[in-house]
């Protein structure tokens, strides 16, 4: 019986897949060509005088498709126009529909690279679809589109909390630039605005925290208060009484962090551990003991007992350049002493209210990395223009509202044209009409039994006949 059935799976898998788009390809042309008469058959004669049909190759979800359509001369406004693409509101240059358009954005953000979205349209579709510099072109207009509607469904200023949290960190990428043949590098400053922390899984010490609304600000380096005023610019745009509210601010010790407490009335900054415990490593290397000591005191927010480590470990380097580089640390320490301790402590100390349900602090450097991954980590350059667009779009995908912030901004750019009420016809009677006529639905058709390659077409009129195949 085996011996009958001469395909496999996988390509009958393959076979009806092409088919399905195949079917929805013509249904489509279908449908427009459609609805192109209907606009001819109820269109103003008076105002609009109907000249040729013109060709349009448009790419949509469901694969390539040429369509025809009737060009027509307004008397009205002097020019030449489309009614059907007027009246479905297609960009007269347009070619790649829009929702295709959010997939290409969505996969650009969180995929690798625009050439493995163009890899993965073409194993979707068998063929290329768009290029990697058309896709990189679509992303840049959405990000355009989008930087002045992050969020559309959210009144300004009307959100008022308690504390709010800002880690900042800065990381490097590859500088695009024609002619070069040294690397050049571009700094980014990534500041992360959150409310807190909320549990994602487990209890006790197995519990999982997430930040809690979280906001990404990224701009690239050049002016140490563009991050600053980025950061008030959308913190006004979402919250109220922001001179009330109390900032926690965490980093390392670059100089444009510690200079966003001169932002805001309420303000402290905390060296972050991660960078601190770090930096004491590095200064403290060829001294296990003196690094364990100096992490304990980290842990204990004692600043005077790391300061009293620093100096014996001054003392006891016989090496003047290394003592020379814990001297400077230490006078550095010394000088912004308070930083070291938690942000925590020194609140309560002021008398001020501590919730139960913060905790420590220093979220920046997981997030820079998940910055780093698409722009930096697999030795990409960029143009200010094409970095400063990822960056953004990055950070409305991990404040999860890029998805719908794309569907709205669809919305939004869909301006009402006169033609709007000419497509009278609904979309259940389209399809209704469309099923019946065109595609051969209540006859049960199916077009993979009339047409196929390497003899499918047969194979499956033999199986539904209930015959062998030769």
């Amino acid at each position: 019986m085996n011996d009958k059935i001469k395909l496999n799976f996988a390509e009958l898998e393959q076979l009806l897949w092409n088919t399905v788009l195949e079917t929805f390809q013509q249904a489509m042309v279908e449908i427009l060509s459609m609805l192109d008469k209907y606009l001819m058959a109820t269109r103003d004669k008076k105002r609009y005088e109907y000249k040729e049909i013109k060709e349009r190759t448009y790419v949509t979800m469901l694969g390539t498709i040429t369509i025809k359509r009737r060009y027509y001369w307004d008397r009205d406004e002097k020019k030449w126009v489309y009614l059907l693409d007027e009246a479905l509101k297609l960009n007269a240059r347009d070619q790649v529909s829009s929702c295709l358009k959010e997939l290409v954005v969505l996969w650009g953000t969180k995929g690798p690279s625009y050439r493995d979205v163009r890899e993965r349209l073409k194993d979707l579709y068998g063929y290329q679809v768009l290029s990697h510099e058309k896709i990189r072109q679509i992303l840049l207009q959405a990000a355009d589109a989008l930087k002045d509607a992050i969020y559309m469904n959210e009144k300004p200023g009307k959100k008022q909390v308690e504390a709010l949290f800002i880690e900042a960190d800065g990381f490097w990428t590859g500088v695009q630039e024609k002619g070069r043949k040294t690397k050049q590098k571009r700094e980014t400053h990534l500041v992360v605005v959150h409310e807190g922390w909320e549990r994602r899984q487990g209890v006790g010490e197995n519990a999982d925290y997430r930040l809690k609304n979280p906001m990404y600000i990224t701009v690239t380096a050049g002016n140490e208060e563009s991050a600053w005023e980025q950061t008030r610019l959308r913190l006004a745009q979402r919250y109220k009484n922001l001179k009330e509210t109390q900032v926690i601010i965490n980093g390392d010790f670059a100089s444009w962090i510690r200079a966003g407490t001169a932002h805001f009335k309420n303000a402290l900054y905390q060296y972050d551990r991660f960078h601190l415990k770090k930096e004491l490593k590095q200064v403290l290397s060829g001294s296990k003991e003196h690094i364990r000591l100096a992490h304990e005191q980290v842990d204990q927010n004692n600043p005077e007992g790391l300061l009293k480590v620093l100096s014996k470990a001054a003392k006891e380097t016989k090496c003047l350049e290394k003592m020379l580089e814990v001297l400077k640390l230490k006078a550095r320490l010394e000088e912004h002493r308070d930083s070291l301790i938690d942000y925590r402590q020194r609140l309560k100390a002021q008398g001020l209210k501590v919730s139960p349900d913060w905790r420590g602090m220093g979220a920046a450097e997981s997030n820079v990395d998940r910055f780093k991954l698409r722009t930096s980590k697999r030795g990409r350059s960029w143009s200010e223009k094409g970095l400063e667009a990822i960056l953004h779009m990055l950070g409305l995908l991990y404040e999860n509202i890029l998805h719908n912030s794309i569907k709205q901004l669809d919305l939004s750019l869909g301006e009402k044209v006169d033609n709007e009420k000419l497509v009278s016809m609904s979309a259940g009677k389209v399809a209704k009409v469309v099923g019946k006529k065109a595609i051969g639905i209540h006859q049960a058709g199916f077009p993979a039994l009339d047409r196929g390659t390497q003899g499918y077409a047969k194979l499956l009129r033999s199986m539904l006949n209930d015959c062998t195949v030769e």
